[in-house]
C-alpha cells in the first residue's frame, strides 16, 4: 500500500501542470504532388495566378517536358478554359527564347525585362522550373534557382508557392 501511496505521489508530481489544448484546425496539410512515379509521366505542371496566389495547374502532355518548354507554354497563359476557370497570369507574352544554364544555381535566361515583374510572376517562373526539372529526374542542389533578363539577374530565387 505504502508503494501504490508513493507511487500516486510520483505520478502526481511529474505532472508538470500543463493542460492539454485541442487539436487547432490550420488548413489542408501541405503536399507536393509527384508528376508521376519516378519523374516520369505525361502531367506537365504550370504555375498561374489565382485569386492573388500563385497555384498549381496540371496539363496533360505526350511525355517529359523540358524546362524550356515547359516556360514557353507558361509564358503562353493560361488556357481558355483556365481563364474561365478564373487563372491568370503575372507575366508578358514571350518574344523571344529561354535558356537554361546549369548552376550553382541554375539559371534560367529570359528575354524580357524582370524589373516590371512582380513577385507573383517571378513563383511562376520559379515554380515551372522546378516542377519541370523534377520531371526529368533533375533537381536544383541548393533548392534555388537564379533568373536573368536583358535588364538584370535576380540570383537565388526559390518556389513561393
Amino acid at each position: 500500500m505504502k508503494k501504490l501511496a508513493v507511487l500516486a505521489v510520483l505520478l502526481l508530481v511529474s505532472a508538470c501542470g500543463i493542460q492539454p489544448t485541442p487539436v487547432v484546425p490550420a488548413g489542408p496539410a501541405p503536399t507536393l504532388r509527384s508528376p508521376a512515379a519516378g519523374g516520369r509521366g505525361t502531367d506537365l505542371v504550370l504555375y498561374f495566378v489565382l485569386a492573388d496566389r500563385v497555384i498549381p495547374v496540371v496539363r496533360p502532355s505526350s511525355g517529359v517536358v523540358g524546362v524550356d518548354s515547359a516556360l514557353t507554354m507558361l509564358l503562353d497563359g493560361p488556357s481558355p478554359g483556365e481563364r474561365e476557370n478564373g487563372y491568370t497570369t503575372a507575366l508578358p507574352r514571350l518574344t523571344g527564347t529561354i535558356s537554361l544554364s546549369p548552376g550553382p544555381p541554375t539559371t534560367i535566361t529570359v528575354p524580357f525585362p524582370l524589373r516590371p515583374l512582380t513577385g507573383a510572376g517571378v513563383n511562376q517562373l520559379v515554380c515551372t522550373a522546378f516542377a519541370a526539372l523534377a520531371t526529368q529526374d533533375q533537381w536544383v542542389i541548393d533548392r534555388t534557382v537564379a533568373l536573368a533578363g536583358p535588364d538584370e539577374r535576380l540570383p537565388y530565387q526559390t518556389c513561393q508557392a
